[in-house]
């Protein structure tokens, strides 16, 4: 599975972090981190609060396969991203999904083109679901669902995913790829990484 990426560097003391309720977390995953996760200021983020960063799903797979080259390949479980889509007519434009899984797909194409043995990709989800920290409060699909009525529509990234599946392809122009591309972060400007901060101050 794979959200989102941060750049992570060794703590000064302790390492802590917030949960999504604003308490720090302690033992178990988070003490075995050990680490400080930052975000550059200048990545898009999500109804999660979570990074947009595509090349980081490239480098994660090219990681994968360079350290441990699996036999089966590298399968995607899970990439996707929550947007504030309750009104069914904002749903249907869901520009930012559409974006997010272009931008994604391409650099995982990358990562395919360089060797990468990627053989499977789920887009998360295919409707709105329960979040099993936030109930209804976030919409990962590509189809909405009216939750009164459970009428689903599909979304414009259902119609874009669609697309892609039928020509196996994915339609960037050279801009966006640019654009999907890694960028070192610019010394001193880095942020608590939001996955672990909801008291960043919400931009997307």
């Amino acid at each position: 599975n794979h959200y989102s990426t941060a750049y992570v560097s060794h703590p000064v003391g302790k390492a802590k972090t917030k949960s999504m309720w604003g308490n720090e977390q302690s033992g178990g995953y988070f003490d075995d981190q050990e680490v400080v996760m930052t975000d550059d200021p200048r990545w898009g983020r999500t109804d999660m609060e979570w990074a947009v960063v595509p090349w980081g799903l490239k480098k994660m797979c090219e990681f994968i396969q360079q350290e441990y080259s699996p036999v089966g390949g590298i399968i995607v479980t899970e990439n996707g991203c929550a947007v504030k889509d309750d009104d069914v007519t904002a749903a249907e434009k869901d520009t930012f999904r559409v974006n997010y899984y272009r931008d994604y797909l391409a650099q995982l194409h990358k990562a395919i083109e360089g060797g990468t043995d990627v053989r499977g990709y789920f887009a998360w989800s295919l409707m709105d679901n329960f979040e099993w920290a936030l109930g209804y409060s976030k919409r990962f699909g590509i189809c909405h669902v009216d939750y009164t009525t459970q009428k689903r529509t599909p979304k414009a990234s259902a119609k874009f995913m669609t697309k892609v599946i039928k020509a196996n392809a994915v339609e960037i122009d050279e801009a966006d790829l640019a654009a999907s591309d890694f960028v070192m972060i610019e010394k001193g400007t880095g942020l608590m990484s939001a996955k672990d901060n909801p008291d960043l101050v919400k931009e997307a």
